[in-house]
């Protein structure tokens, strides 16, 4: 699979300058810049579940071997070596649920609102689609309506709700379950 270099820019660029982002598979050698975005990322407290993942480059090059590329994959946004996004999807693991990837995406801040969440999302999708998955399915903090209009633009529709479902700043949040059917 070939990367995709896409021009999109940070949003609080003084400038505007445009800077090349790169979306392509994580290799091992990704595993402090993918820890260092999740925990910024993470302390923001409002968008991941994660709050900080510890900083064991060993279990995190463990963790990124297990991203087979044909059940499992995760992309990262690369901007000049530095991982400033990433996506990624785990197929069901059940014979009742093998048609199943379950989608998980997270963008640093300065970062959003520039199109790169659009850019990781098709990439991923059509990665799914090219494997045979039917259907993905994605979790997303009710507060977060910034993401949910990214998949219902993209075709996903929400599916449920788990109700008080996370704690996010001291205050119990609703978890939406959205869902969209890839192939007929």
């Amino acid at each position: 699979m070939t990367p995709w270099p896409t021009r999109c820019g940070p949003k609080r660029s003084p400038s505007r300058t445009v800077r090349k982002v790169v979306v392509r598979p994580a290799r091992l050698g990704d595993a402090e810049s993918l820890l260092r975005n999740v925990n910024l990322i993470g302390r923001e407290d409002v968008y991941i579940l994660i709050d900080e993942v510890g900083p064991n480059l060993d279990e995190e090059r463990q963790w990124l071997g297990t991203f087979d590329g044909v059940r499992t994959v995760l992309f990262v946004a690369d901007a000049h070596g530095e991982s400033i996004g990433s996506a990624d999807c785990h197929g069901g693991r059940y014979a009742k649920t093998h048609h199943v990837g379950g989608i998980g995406i997270a963008i640093r801040d300065g970062w959003r609102e520039v199109g790169l969440g659009r850019i990781l999302m098709e990439r991923i999708l059509e990665w799914m689609r090219a494997r045979g998955f039917k259907k993905a399915e994605l979790a997303v903090f009710g507060s977060n309506d910034r993401a949910r209009r990214l998949y219902e633009s993209l075709g996903f529709e929400r599916e449920g709700t788990s109700r008080r479902h996370v704690l996010i700043r001291g205050s119990y949040e609703d978890e939406m379950l959205m869902g969209l059917w890839l192939q007929d």
